[in-house]
């Protein structure tokens, strides 16, 4: 099954969904069951990717123009997603995950494809080549929905976006997407695609490979944070307020605290450096060739930084919902060489994210160290010159909810345990009640049986005694017979 689009008919969108690959599928996709326990571990384990398939991807990495960048998908990058039930509920609870907003690139949209589908149940999640970056655009796990809409469009309030109710525009979740976890004690996951940190500045969307205008998210780069905070607050409410065990009508409780992830480090370099000729690495020697060029462009960076740190911060405050603002430091493309002027700039770049965030009482997730530690354990491996593998962003999503418990305070960590505890609790609940329904239907049972055997035995006392009764009557009519027989006999003969 293949996630509908609205405007496209199934037998257009199967052309772009190879069913040969839906039955034996390069790698098994969340092999553990996910339990209270080892939730996350089992939901985001480590696999293995297939060596040759993985370096051929790597080996010829592809621009299809310079402000695009392609990666490994289409349809050899499909596979199956199980229809999921509709979500049964409309609210969050204080309690439970921290929520994520991700205001990246895509590599981020990556991420959260990989993130949602992992909060699934085992069953419900989607099978597809691990080596991928993600499955095509129409192929996404079952809890995802848009996440930016205009008035009057409720696709971002809708219950399900399968077969019967199509949700997804065509290249939609590659500008905004979100998705919720099974109960409402998970985390709910939204993403928004930014090009540059400017606030001002605005990104042509015909240049970008995968970009389509959507109705209420604005181009430029302040105004699109500011649509992505306010959808992804009412993409997220709260439960009313409990007062003596009752919801108060019409008041909502305590928002659940939210952890915004900013990552604006590719984008940049690319816009301002270049992304390299279509089937050639990049080179920025000639941008970079000086000490002065090269502060000049990290200064450059460092204040288009420093805006959109303020631009957030600004947007999140307006909620009036707990959060915590994260810069990230994003990996290097797969052609940069460790003593490469590129490799060294996006290293200073990452220390600019860093001073950014933290200056301002913010956070920093330094995956990029992550990463550069898995190469020098020759464990990571991309999919193409700028992205990471699907088992990358599993590695990614582990390791930042780890991050969470670690760096921030208790109410702003980011995991699935509260779900799947609840999860754990509810279905405990289920068995309880089959169980308690079961004995109280034997009980019944049983004593509908002693009731019906009661009525039975009492039954058949009652016909015993009328049956009793008849042969006593039977017997006393027959000796009043016999005896006027005999009386007759007497008169008529004498004899007795």
């Amino acid at each position: 099954a293949n996630t509908p689009l609205l405007g496209v008919t199934p037998t257009e969108r199967m052309k772009h969904f190879d069913t040969s690959r839906t039955k034996h599928l390069a790698t098994k996709y969340g092999a553990l069951a996910l339990v209270a326990c080892v939730g996350a571990a089992a939901a985001f384990g480590s696999g293995t990717v297939g060596a040759s398939s993985a370096m051929a991807t790597m080996a010829s990495p592809e621009l299809s123009s310079p402000q695009a960048p392609r990666f490994a998908r289409g349809p050899g990058c499909n596979g199956v997603c199980p229809s999921v039930a509709a979500r049964d509920f409309d609210t969050y609870p204080e309690e439970g995950s921290a929520h994520v907003l991700m205001l990246g690139d895509s590599t981020d949209r990556a991420w959260h494809f990989t993130f949602c589908n992992g909060i699934l149940n085992d069953a419900d999640r989607c099978d597809h080549p691990v080596e991928c970056v993600a499955p095509t655009v129409n192929f996404l796990p079952n809890n995802m929905q848009p996440l930016v809409c205009a008035d009057g469009d409720d696709r971002c309030a809708a219950k399900s976006c399968y077969e019967d109710a199509p949700c997804w525009h065509e290249k939609e979740n590659e500008m905004a997407a979100a998705c919720h976890p099974t109960s409402p004690y998970g985390p709910a996951l939204g993403f928004v695609h930014l090009f540059e940190p400017d606030p001002q500045s605005k990104q042509d969307l015909k240049l970008v490979e995968y970009g389509r205008e959507i109705d209420g998210l604005p181009v430029m780069t302040g105004p699109r944070v500011n649509a992505a905070v306010r959808s992804f607050d009412a993409f997220v409410p709260t439960d009313l307020k409990v007062k003596d065990g009752k919801h108060e009508h019409g008041e909502a409780g305590k928002k659940r605290p939210v952890v915004v992830v900013v990552d604006v480090m590719h984008w940049w370099v690319g816009n301002h450096l270049g992304w390299g000729a279509p089937g050639a690495p990049a080179d920025w020697s000639a941008k970079l060739g000086s000490e002065r060029e090269f502060d000049a462009s990290l200064k450059r960076y460092r204040t288009d930084l420093d805006a959109l740190v303020a631009q957030v911060d600004k947007a999140m405050k307006k909620t009036g919902r707990p959060y915590q603002l994260v810069g990230k430091a994003n990996h290097d493309w797969h052609t940069f060489k460790p003593d490469g002027v590129e490799h060294r700039f996006l290293t200073a770049m990452a220390g600019h994210v860093k001073r950014a965030f933290e200056s301002k009482k913010h956070h920093f997730f330094d995956w990029r160290a992550l990463t550069e530690q898995a190469k020098s354990d020759n464990m990571w491996q991309m999919a193409d010159n700028f992205h990471q593998t699907v088992e990358g962003s599993k590695h990614e999503t582990l390791a930042f909810m780890d991050w969470t418990k670690e760096a921030l305070p208790d109410k702003f960590h980011v995991g699935l345990e509260t779900q799947f505890a609840k999860q754990a609790e509810a279905e405990e609940r289920r068995r309880s009640k089959e169980e308690q329904d079961r004995k109280t239907r034997e009980e019944k049972e049983e004593k509908d049986r002693k009731e019906r055997e009661k009525n039975e035995a009492k039954e058949a006392k009652e016909t015993l005694k009328d049956n009793l009764a008849d042969a006593q009557k039977m017997a006393s009519n027959i000796e009043s017979f016999l005896t006027k027989q005999r009386e007759k006999l007497y008169k008529e003969t004498g004899v007795q």
